[in-house]
């Protein structure tokens, strides 16, 4: 169950019809680590998941379930099929448990080029879903032996071979430019990765703040791509007349170049005071001290000072955070959203709360006041209803009668970002695009994804193939009856979750507030 004869997600294969073959498993020494069903040319392996009865009011605190609710949540989902990249949780911590930590790592970097990053700041949408947090207590601590893995394994990639004499150009060198250069330069092309900034990295270095990601996790995961043989030219700004000559020099062009511009309230009278920043601005300058995109009268310092953010994702909460370590004296976050339609996470909610951030949900601007070009406050209206359609688009209206005022001396708007419009248009023959540039989810994970995507979609468009679908997706199984797992059955321990900076020391400083598991 556990050879691997080759890593099937970087050698697309052409379609190979089903058969009618069965697999046998033997389930005692299975971690499901998605090899097996991946490499079978007949699709003959599906991954199974066994039943967790939940009949039993008193076995566990979860809510009881049906008979038939059971089956049925058994082949929903997975911590697999949650992951955009496909990684099994189950075959990691499966191989780390039994010591084999070089393997389980292995297994990890595979399908993820940036393991150590992810293992930062992934919103591990893997837990959310997992069966043990669902059905019995709490999820396993998937994030956090990724890290452990990370920081105590020593791994050399393998150098990237060199098979096919096309030439294929990056634009961008965020996580879905570096994937698409990561998968394309396994399969064997001459991949060249453009970076219009000094450093690789994208937003992992000019939107995440040091608290969230440390740097050097991100310089680790980038040098061992350059090692393995990834070509990445820093400084390379590029124009409409550029990427036209790269169209005509390279055999393919993937377009990552992400949204690096902040979107601003251009529909609020008085939108241009000294202390109104993007959010991208100001993560700009705190992180890399980089001011250029800024207007000549603003000033970015905001010690002792009381702020408002404007935003309620992921983005407002970092920059929220960071405005505190910079000395806010307090810091308001503001939204539309209410209660669970707030995008921000969960635990990034209270994160920033337990840091002092103030949140006001329910609330769209309305005007800012001041003198000159000094903010001096923000008008809120009060949202009366909202609604999110099934593109994600938000609809809401607003009572202009009730209105809240707060005292503010600056603020951060961070309601989303735009992209450059100097790019050709993607036609899945010579262009392709990847990252927040092409839509979607726009975390890190779904970065990476949708760089591989590109790589794949490149691939099949150049050598005329394409990805059986066992690489990129699958279905679930059930497991047979008599594996069922009875909770009652099983010696229940505590999840040990990370251990975090306390909250009244974290924010003096941008030193990281989780740290990596202990041995023991």
């Amino acid at each position: 169950m556990n050879s691997n004869k080759g890593n099937v997600d970087t050698q697309p294969v052409a379609a190979v019809p089903l058969r009618d073959y069965v697999a046998h498993i033997n389930s005692k020494k299975c971690v499901n680590c998605g090899t097996c069903r991946e490499n079978c040319p007949t699709e003959a392996i599906v991954e199974l998941q066994r039943q967790i009865c939940r009949v039993c009011p008193e076995c566990t605190e979860q809510p009881v379930m049906r008979l038939d609710d059971i089956d049925a949540f058994c082949t929903k989902q997975s911590c697999t099929t949650a992951c955009p990249l496909g990684i099994s949780p189950q075959g990691y911590i499966g191989l780390a448990r039994n010591g084999k930590r070089e393997e389980a790592y292995k297994l990890i970097w595979e399908k993820n080029p940036l393991p150590s990053v992810c293992s930062h700041i992934c919103h591990h949408p893997c837990e959310q879903v997992c069966k043990r947090g669902v059905l019995v207590d709490d999820p396993m601590a998937i994030r956090g032996i990724k890290r452990f893995l990370g920081e105590n394994v020593d791994y050399k990639l393998p150098a990237y071979p060199h098979i096919y004499d096309e030439k294929i150009a990056v634009i961008g060198a965020g996580p879905a430019g570096l994937s698409a250069g990561h998968f394309l330069s396994m399969m064997g092309y001459d991949v060249t990765v453009f970076e219009g900034n000094t450093e690789p990295g994208g937003m992992l270095v000019r939107g995440i703040p040091e608290f969230r990601l440390d740097r050097s996790a991100v310089k680790k995961d980038i040098e061992k791509l350059q090692q393995a043989g990834l070509k990445i030219r820093c400084a390379s700004r590029l124009g409409k007349k550029q990427i036209e000559e790269l169209k005509d020099e390279y055999d393919a062009v993937i377009v990552a170049a992400g949204t690096p511009h902040g979107k601003e309230i251009t529909w609020v009278k008085k939108w241009n005071y000294d202390a109104v920043y993007t959010a991208i601005q100001f993560m700009d300058f705190m992180n890399n001290d980089q001011a250029t995109m800024r207007m000549p009268h603003q000033n970015f310092v905001v010690e002792g000072k009381e702020g408002v953010v404007i935003g309620g994702g992921s983005v407002a909460m970092d920059t929220a955070r960071a405005a505190l370590r910079m000395g806010a004296s307090k810091v308001t976050v503001v939204c539309v959203e209410e209660g669970e339609y707030v995008p921000a996470h969960k635990w990034e909610k209270e994160e920033a709360a337990e840091e002092g951030v103030v949140f006001m949900e329910g609330y769209s601007p309305k005007a800012y006041t001041g003198r000159v070009n000094t903010l001096e406050g923000i008008d809120f209206m009060k949202v009366t209803s909202f609604e999110k359609d099934e593109a994600g688009k938000i609809h809401f209206e607003t009572d202009e009668n009730q209105v809240v005022h707060i005292p503010t001396q600056f603020c951060i708007v961070a309601i989303g970002q735009y992209a450059d419009n100097i790019y050709p248009p993607a036609d899945q023959e010579t262009v392709f695009y990847a990252g927040d540039i092409a839509g979607g989810p726009c975390s890190v994970i779904d970065a990476l994804a949708s760089g591989r995507r590109a790589a794949f979609a490149a691939d099949s468009a150049i050598q005329q193939r394409t990805v059986r679908k066992a690489v990129t997706e699958h279905s679930i199984g059930m497991a047979p009856r008599d594996e069922k797992i009875f909770p009652c059955n099983r010696r229940k321990t505590q999840r040990h979750e990370r251990p975090m900076a306390d909250a009244d020391q974290r924010i003096r400083n941008f030193d990281e507030v989780e740290f990596t598991y202990k041995e023991k």
